[in-house]
């Protein structure tokens, strides 16, 4: 088998995993707040910080929307040194630009 195979590749989450997500964050426990919240995450993240940030994913943030955009460049995936590779191909419209590779963590 070629493990270096390129394949076409398209973000596609399920609606299952999605609706999981939401009833995750929907039904999260909660810790009792801090006595002193440090606004400036000296502390750690501020617990309002991260029930509004977990309330807006919840109910605000609109998966679809991202993957429309996301899915207008040609993505791949391949295997190197046993890794998932998941990259864009975007061609320049210069006719001698130099190539970029811009990896990511």
């Amino acid at each position: 088998m070629n493990t270096s195979a390129i394949r076409p590749f398209r973000i596609e989450i399920p609606q299952a995993g999605l609706d999981d997500l939401r009833s995750r964050l929907a039904n999260t426990r909660w810790p009792a707040p801090a006595p002193t919240e440090a606004a400036d995450f000296s502390c750690g993240v501020p617990l309002t910080y991260l029930r509004e940030l977990a309330t807006y994913w919840a109910n605000d943030f609109d998966w679809r929307a991202q993957e429309a955009p996301l899915n207008s460049y040609p993505q791949f995936l391949t295997e190197i040194d046993g890794q998932t590779i998941h990259f864009l191909r975007v061609r320049s419209p210069e006719p001698d630009a130099t190539p970029l590779l811009m990896p990511h963590g």
